[in-house]
Protein backbone atom coordinates (compact mmCIF):
# COMPACT_ATOMS: atom_id res chain seq x y z
CA UNK A 1 0.00 0.00 0.00
CA UNK A 2 1.52 3.30 -0.94
CA UNK A 3 0.28 6.38 0.77
CA UNK A 4 0.20 10.07 -0.68
CA UNK A 5 1.92 13.28 1.06
CA UNK A 6 -0.70 16.01 1.43
CA UNK A 7 -0.32 18.99 3.24
CA UNK A 8 -2.37 21.49 5.48
CA UNK A 9 -1.26 23.86 3.00
CA UNK A 10 -2.70 22.63 -0.39
CA UNK A 11 -5.86 22.29 1.95
CA UNK A 12 -6.04 25.62 2.59
CA UNK A 13 -4.97 26.98 -0.62
CA UNK A 14 -7.82 24.89 -2.27
CA UNK A 15 -10.23 26.69 0.03
CA UNK A 16 -9.05 30.05 -0.26
CA UNK A 17 -9.69 29.43 -3.77
CA UNK A 18 -13.05 28.47 -3.72
CA UNK A 19 -13.81 31.28 -1.47
CA UNK A 20 -12.24 33.63 -3.88
CA UNK A 21 -14.30 32.22 -6.73
CA UNK A 22 -17.73 32.19 -4.55
CA UNK A 23 -16.89 35.87 -4.21
CA UNK A 24 -16.64 36.68 -7.53
CA UNK A 25 -20.16 34.88 -7.91
CA UNK A 26 -21.60 36.23 -5.38
CA UNK A 27 -20.55 40.03 -6.98
CA UNK A 28 -22.22 39.03 -9.87
CA UNK A 29 -25.12 38.55 -8.52
CA UNK A 30 -25.42 41.22 -6.35
CA UNK A 31 -24.97 43.49 -10.32
CA UNK A 32 -27.54 41.62 -11.43
CA UNK A 33 -29.94 41.71 -8.69
CA UNK A 34 -28.95 45.89 -8.88
CA UNK A 35 -29.53 46.36 -12.52
CA UNK A 36 -31.96 43.74 -13.34
CA UNK A 37 -29.98 42.22 -16.35
CA UNK A 38 -26.86 39.85 -16.41
CA UNK A 39 -23.43 40.69 -15.08
CA UNK A 40 -21.83 39.28 -18.25
CA UNK A 41 -23.35 39.34 -21.13
CA UNK A 42 -21.03 37.93 -23.44
CA UNK A 43 -20.74 34.64 -21.58
CA UNK A 44 -24.50 33.84 -21.19
CA UNK A 45 -25.55 35.37 -24.38
CA UNK A 46 -22.84 33.32 -26.66
CA UNK A 47 -23.64 33.57 -29.93
CA UNK A 48 -26.96 35.63 -29.52
CA UNK A 49 -24.56 38.45 -27.94
CA UNK A 50 -24.18 40.17 -31.66
CA UNK A 51 -28.37 39.95 -31.29
CA UNK A 52 -28.22 42.55 -27.70
CA UNK A 53 -25.32 44.63 -29.33
CA UNK A 54 -27.72 45.46 -32.20
CA UNK A 55 -30.58 45.99 -29.88
CA UNK A 56 -28.89 48.33 -28.22
CA UNK A 57 -27.84 50.17 -30.74
CA UNK A 58 -30.97 50.67 -32.50
CA UNK A 59 -32.48 51.55 -29.04
CA UNK A 60 -29.89 54.67 -28.67
CA UNK A 61 -30.84 55.52 -32.17
CA UNK A 62 -34.58 55.94 -31.52
CA UNK A 63 -33.77 57.82 -28.02
CA UNK A 64 -31.42 60.15 -30.36
CA UNK A 65 -34.76 60.90 -32.53
CA UNK A 66 -36.99 61.25 -29.95
CA UNK A 67 -34.31 63.78 -27.96
CA UNK A 68 -33.78 65.86 -31.27
CA UNK A 69 -37.64 65.74 -31.97
CA UNK A 70 -37.76 67.60 -28.87
CA UNK A 71 -35.50 70.19 -29.71
CA UNK A 72 -37.36 70.33 -32.77
CA UNK A 73 -40.54 70.56 -31.66
CA UNK A 74 -38.70 74.04 -29.37
CA UNK A 75 -37.29 75.45 -32.70
CA UNK A 76 -40.80 75.16 -34.11
CA UNK A 77 -42.85 76.67 -31.24
CA UNK A 78 -40.28 79.58 -31.57
CA UNK A 79 -40.74 80.15 -35.27
CA UNK A 80 -44.76 79.76 -34.18
CA UNK A 81 -44.77 82.45 -31.64
CA UNK A 82 -43.04 84.96 -34.01
CA UNK A 83 -44.91 84.39 -37.00
CA UNK A 84 -47.98 85.35 -34.70
CA UNK A 85 -46.59 88.44 -33.61
CA UNK A 86 -45.49 89.47 -37.33
CA UNK A 87 -49.10 88.54 -38.38
CA UNK A 88 -50.83 90.18 -34.96
CA UNK A 89 -48.60 93.61 -35.83
CA UNK A 90 -49.31 93.50 -39.36
CA UNK A 91 -53.02 92.83 -39.00
CA UNK A 92 -53.04 96.06 -36.43
CA UNK A 93 -51.06 98.13 -39.62
CA UNK A 94 -53.59 97.12 -41.94
CA UNK A 95 -56.77 97.99 -39.80
CA UNK A 96 -55.05 101.84 -39.65
CA UNK A 97 -54.59 101.38 -43.17
CA UNK A 98 -57.88 100.79 -43.91
CA UNK A 99 -59.28 102.98 -41.51
CA UNK A 100 -57.25 106.07 -42.34
CA UNK A 101 -57.92 108.43 -45.07
CA UNK A 102 -54.86 110.27 -47.26
CA UNK A 103 -54.42 113.34 -44.88
CA UNK A 104 -52.28 115.17 -43.18
CA UNK A 105 -54.29 114.41 -39.62
CA UNK A 106 -53.59 111.36 -39.93
CA UNK A 107 -50.03 110.10 -42.32
CA UNK A 108 -48.09 111.14 -39.06
CA UNK A 109 -49.90 108.19 -37.49
CA UNK A 110 -48.92 106.22 -40.18
CA UNK A 111 -45.65 106.48 -40.70
CA UNK A 112 -45.22 106.07 -36.66
CA UNK A 113 -46.89 102.94 -37.36
CA UNK A 114 -45.05 101.78 -40.89
CA UNK A 115 -41.57 102.42 -38.34
CA UNK A 116 -42.81 100.65 -35.79
CA UNK A 117 -44.16 97.80 -37.76
CA UNK A 118 -40.73 97.23 -39.68
CA UNK A 119 -38.89 97.72 -36.35
CA UNK A 120 -41.19 94.86 -34.57
CA UNK A 121 -40.37 92.89 -37.97
CA UNK A 122 -36.67 93.12 -37.37
CA UNK A 123 -37.34 92.18 -33.67
CA UNK A 124 -39.27 88.89 -34.47
CA UNK A 125 -37.15 87.43 -36.93
CA UNK A 126 -34.51 88.07 -34.26
CA UNK A 127 -36.16 85.22 -32.29
CA UNK A 128 -33.81 82.45 -30.59
CA UNK A 129 -34.03 79.36 -29.67
CA UNK A 130 -31.36 80.40 -26.81
CA UNK A 131 -28.61 78.73 -29.22
CA UNK A 132 -29.54 80.00 -32.89
CA UNK A 133 -31.68 82.32 -34.59
CA UNK A 134 -34.63 80.62 -35.73
CA UNK A 135 -35.66 82.33 -39.04
CA UNK A 136 -31.84 82.64 -40.07
CA UNK A 137 -32.17 79.44 -41.97
CA UNK A 138 -29.24 77.21 -42.19
CA UNK A 139 -26.88 80.24 -41.06
CA UNK A 140 -28.54 80.57 -37.75
CA UNK A 141 -25.55 82.17 -35.66
CA UNK A 142 -26.11 85.86 -37.36
CA UNK A 143 -29.14 88.28 -36.88
CA UNK A 144 -31.21 87.55 -40.22
CA UNK A 145 -32.31 91.09 -40.61
CA UNK A 146 -30.61 93.92 -39.91
CA UNK A 147 -31.81 97.05 -38.64
CA UNK A 148 -33.26 99.70 -41.18
CA UNK A 149 -30.58 102.12 -40.18
CA UNK A 150 -27.36 99.66 -40.66
CA UNK A 151 -27.94 99.23 -44.52
CA UNK A 152 -31.31 99.43 -45.73
CA UNK A 153 -32.48 102.80 -45.04
CA UNK A 154 -29.07 104.22 -47.12
CA UNK A 155 -30.46 102.03 -49.93
CA UNK A 156 -33.90 103.11 -49.65
CA UNK A 157 -32.33 106.54 -49.52
CA UNK A 158 -30.24 106.78 -52.75
CA UNK A 159 -32.98 105.12 -54.62
CA UNK A 160 -35.45 107.47 -53.65
CA UNK A 161 -32.70 111.00 -54.47
CA UNK A 162 -31.61 108.78 -57.93
CA UNK A 163 -35.72 108.98 -58.91
CA UNK A 164 -36.51 112.65 -57.94
CA UNK A 165 -33.45 114.28 -57.21
CA UNK A 166 -33.77 115.29 -53.66
CA UNK A 167 -34.42 113.22 -49.76
CA UNK A 168 -37.54 112.19 -49.10
CA UNK A 169 -37.04 114.56 -46.17
CA UNK A 170 -37.05 117.65 -48.39
CA UNK A 171 -40.43 119.51 -48.93
CA UNK A 172 -39.85 119.57 -52.88
CA UNK A 173 -41.57 115.88 -52.03
CA UNK A 174 -44.73 117.57 -52.18
CA UNK A 175 -44.57 118.31 -55.83
CA UNK A 176 -44.08 114.24 -56.93
CA UNK A 177 -46.58 113.14 -58.55
CA UNK A 178 -48.78 110.01 -58.21
CA UNK A 179 -47.61 108.40 -61.65
CA UNK A 180 -44.21 109.21 -61.18
CA UNK A 181 -44.48 107.61 -57.63
CA UNK A 182 -46.30 104.66 -58.59
CA UNK A 183 -43.56 104.02 -61.26
CA UNK A 184 -41.11 104.37 -58.56
CA UNK A 185 -43.11 101.52 -56.04
CA UNK A 186 -43.49 99.37 -59.15
CA UNK A 187 -39.74 99.60 -59.99
CA UNK A 188 -36.42 101.22 -58.07
CA UNK A 189 -38.35 100.81 -54.51
CA UNK A 190 -39.15 97.40 -55.51
CA UNK A 191 -35.60 96.22 -56.75
CA UNK A 192 -34.25 96.86 -53.45
CA UNK A 193 -36.58 94.01 -51.79
CA UNK A 194 -35.64 91.56 -54.87
CA UNK A 195 -33.07 88.44 -54.39
CA UNK A 196 -30.12 89.82 -54.59
CA UNK A 197 -30.59 93.19 -53.05
CA UNK A 198 -32.70 91.51 -50.44
CA UNK A 199 -29.50 89.60 -49.50
CA UNK A 200 -26.85 92.55 -49.95
CA UNK A 201 -28.87 94.94 -48.01
CA UNK A 202 -31.37 93.59 -45.71
CA UNK A 203 -30.36 90.04 -44.79
CA UNK A 204 -28.38 87.65 -43.27
CA UNK A 205 -30.05 84.85 -43.43
CA UNK A 206 -29.63 81.71 -46.46
CA UNK A 207 -32.41 80.76 -48.22
CA UNK A 208 -32.26 77.28 -47.44
CA UNK A 209 -34.91 76.90 -43.77
CA UNK A 210 -33.87 74.36 -41.16
CA UNK A 211 -35.04 70.94 -41.70
CA UNK A 212 -34.94 68.31 -39.08
CA UNK A 213 -34.48 64.16 -39.49
CA UNK A 214 -37.77 63.62 -37.45
CA UNK A 215 -37.63 59.05 -37.88
CA UNK A 216 -35.20 57.03 -39.57
CA UNK A 217 -37.23 57.97 -43.45
CA UNK A 218 -38.93 61.44 -42.40
CA UNK A 219 -37.41 65.01 -42.31
CA UNK A 220 -39.37 68.25 -41.95
CA UNK A 221 -39.23 72.21 -42.38
CA UNK A 222 -39.01 73.48 -38.57
CA UNK A 223 -38.33 77.29 -39.76
CA UNK A 224 -39.07 79.88 -42.19
CA UNK A 225 -36.21 81.77 -43.48
CA UNK A 226 -35.96 85.25 -43.22
CA UNK A 227 -35.52 85.70 -46.78
CA UNK A 228 -39.01 83.87 -47.59
CA UNK A 229 -41.13 86.48 -50.07
CA UNK A 230 -43.82 87.00 -47.02
CA UNK A 231 -41.58 88.74 -45.46
CA UNK A 232 -40.21 90.71 -47.97
CA UNK A 233 -43.36 91.76 -49.15
CA UNK A 234 -44.29 92.93 -45.22
CA UNK A 235 -40.50 94.98 -44.86
CA UNK A 236 -41.68 96.63 -48.19
CA UNK A 237 -45.24 97.84 -47.01
CA UNK A 238 -43.64 99.20 -43.52
CA UNK A 239 -40.66 101.30 -45.17
CA UNK A 240 -43.04 102.94 -48.27
CA UNK A 241 -45.51 104.31 -45.32
CA UNK A 242 -42.74 104.81 -43.02
CA UNK A 243 -39.12 106.24 -44.70
CA UNK A 244 -40.75 107.75 -48.33
CA UNK A 245 -40.94 111.08 -46.61
CA UNK A 246 -44.83 110.35 -46.62
CA UNK A 247 -45.72 113.57 -44.33
CA UNK A 248 -44.23 115.68 -47.29
CA UNK A 249 -46.99 114.25 -49.59
CA UNK A 250 -49.44 115.58 -51.53
CA UNK A 251 -52.92 113.80 -50.92
CA UNK A 252 -52.92 112.11 -54.74
CA UNK A 253 -49.34 110.88 -54.40
CA UNK A 254 -49.76 109.69 -50.33
CA UNK A 255 -53.20 107.82 -51.58
CA UNK A 256 -50.58 105.73 -54.19
CA UNK A 257 -48.13 104.98 -51.30
CA UNK A 258 -51.34 103.86 -49.20
CA UNK A 259 -52.57 101.81 -51.73
CA UNK A 260 -49.33 99.87 -52.58
CA UNK A 261 -48.87 99.38 -48.81
CA UNK A 262 -51.80 97.93 -47.93
CA UNK A 263 -52.02 95.89 -51.17
CA UNK A 264 -48.31 94.61 -50.12
CA UNK A 265 -49.03 94.38 -46.90
CA UNK A 266 -52.09 91.96 -47.64
CA UNK A 267 -49.74 89.59 -49.73
CA UNK A 268 -47.11 89.44 -47.06
CA UNK A 269 -49.79 88.39 -44.26
CA UNK A 270 -51.22 85.81 -46.79
CA UNK A 271 -48.26 84.44 -47.11
CA UNK A 272 -46.67 84.57 -43.67
CA UNK A 273 -50.16 82.76 -42.59
CA UNK A 274 -49.46 79.84 -45.11
CA UNK A 275 -46.30 79.87 -43.46
CA UNK A 276 -47.09 79.24 -40.11
CA UNK A 277 -49.58 76.51 -41.52
CA UNK A 278 -46.90 74.66 -43.13
CA UNK A 279 -44.73 74.75 -40.19
CA UNK A 280 -48.01 73.44 -37.85
CA UNK A 281 -47.65 70.22 -40.11
CA UNK A 282 -44.91 69.95 -39.72
CA UNK A 283 -44.91 70.13 -35.91
CA UNK A 284 -48.12 67.09 -36.14
CA UNK A 285 -46.01 65.15 -38.35
CA UNK A 286 -42.98 65.36 -35.76
CA UNK A 287 -45.30 64.46 -33.13
CA UNK A 288 -46.82 61.43 -35.09
CA UNK A 289 -43.05 60.58 -35.91
CA UNK A 290 -42.35 60.90 -32.06
CA UNK A 291 -45.03 58.39 -30.82
CA UNK A 292 -44.36 56.12 -33.57
CA UNK A 293 -40.46 56.02 -32.30
CA UNK A 294 -41.36 55.56 -29.16
CA UNK A 295 -43.67 52.29 -29.61
CA UNK A 296 -40.84 50.94 -31.57
CA UNK A 297 -38.86 51.48 -28.86
CA UNK A 298 -40.81 49.91 -26.46
CA UNK A 299 -40.89 46.87 -28.71
CA UNK A 300 -36.82 47.51 -28.83
CA UNK A 301 -36.83 47.29 -25.44
CA UNK A 302 -39.32 43.96 -24.30
CA UNK A 303 -36.58 42.56 -26.95
CA UNK A 304 -33.34 43.50 -25.01
CA UNK A 305 -35.23 42.53 -21.38
CA UNK A 306 -35.84 38.99 -22.94
CA UNK A 307 -32.69 38.76 -24.19
CA UNK A 308 -30.79 40.27 -20.97
CA UNK A 309 -33.00 40.69 -18.11
CA UNK A 310 -32.81 37.84 -14.90
CA UNK A 311 -35.25 36.61 -12.71
CA UNK A 312 -34.88 38.48 -10.01
CA UNK A 313 -36.03 35.47 -7.20
CA UNK A 314 -33.85 33.16 -8.79
CA UNK A 315 -31.17 35.91 -8.67
CA UNK A 316 -31.74 36.27 -5.00
CA UNK A 317 -32.22 32.53 -4.60
CA UNK A 318 -28.36 31.99 -5.98
CA UNK A 319 -27.23 34.84 -3.61
CA UNK A 320 -28.21 33.08 -0.75
CA UNK A 321 -27.11 30.04 -1.35
CA UNK A 322 -23.31 31.82 -2.51
CA UNK A 323 -23.92 33.41 0.78
CA UNK A 324 -23.94 30.24 2.82
CA UNK A 325 -21.29 28.23 0.60
CA UNK A 326 -18.78 31.49 1.38
CA UNK A 327 -19.82 31.06 5.33
CA UNK A 328 -18.95 27.65 4.84
CA UNK A 329 -15.97 27.65 3.14
CA UNK A 330 -14.61 30.60 5.53
CA UNK A 331 -15.43 27.95 8.06
CA UNK A 332 -13.59 24.91 6.68
CA UNK A 333 -10.76 27.32 6.02
CA UNK A 334 -10.49 28.71 9.27
CA UNK A 335 -10.24 25.12 10.92
CA UNK A 336 -7.50 24.34 8.36
CA UNK A 337 -5.44 27.15 9.56
CA UNK A 338 -5.48 26.20 13.23
CA UNK A 339 -4.50 22.62 11.71
CA UNK A 340 -0.90 21.61 13.28
CA UNK A 341 0.97 18.41 14.21
CA UNK A 342 1.47 19.91 17.75
CA UNK A 343 -1.93 18.90 18.54
CA UNK A 344 -0.89 15.45 17.93
CA UNK A 345 2.33 15.38 19.56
Amino acid sequence: MKSSYISTLSWTMSSMGSITKIQNEITKKNTEIATGRYADIGLQLGVTTSLSVNMRREYSQLQGLIDSNSLTQAVMTRTQTGLTNILDTASSYQQTLLSSQASAETVTQMQMEGQSGLSNLVAALGSTDGTRYVFGGINSGVAPVKDYSNGPQAAVEAAFVAKFGFASTDAQAANITASDMQDFLNNDFATLFNDTNWKSTWSNASDQALTKQVSQTESVTASVSANDPAIRKLAMAYTMMGYLGTTNLNTATLQVVMDQSRATLSEGMTGVTNAAAAIGVSQNRTTNATTQLQTTMDVVTTRISSLESVDPAQAKTELDTLTNQLSMSYSTTTKLLSLTIMNYV
